[in-house]
């Protein structure tokens, strides 16, 4: 079913490749069947298009992270937090604001504390 979606959006995107929505869809597929590196460069896409789009700037960086690209998911998250901030999208601020935290938690080794 997946593969159907995928080729569906890429479809849609041959006729309306400036659509940051469609970039969204695909990229959403992508996350799903795990293929990180194409979701990454789908939200790129999204972000290029759309900057203020705070939902693409938190899967973003969940797919950089599944590729092992911590600092680049680290940079994502932070320009994240300040396009919710500016955008006023509290809710994608708080979630990537905990993403940045347990990502530094997990760097400093406390998640070994009891």
């Amino acid at each position: 079913m997946t593969q159907s979606r995928i080729d569906i959006f890429a479809e849609m995107l041959k006729q309306q490749p400036e659509d940051a929505m469609i970039w969204y869809g695909l990229a959403s597929e992508y996350v799903k069947a795990e293929r990180w590196s194409e979701a990454a460069d789908a939200l790129q896409s999204v972000v290029r298009l759309n900057p203020d789009y705070t939902a693409a700037y938190q899967m973003l960086g969940t797919a950089l992270v599944s590729q092992g690209q911590r600092e680049e998911a680290r940079r994502t998250w932070t320009q994240g937090v300040e396009v919710a901030k500016r955008t006023g999208a509290w809710k994608a601020q708080q979630h990537m604001e905990r993403l940045l935290a347990s990502m530094s938690a997990v760097a400093h080794g406390s998640e070994f504390c009891e």
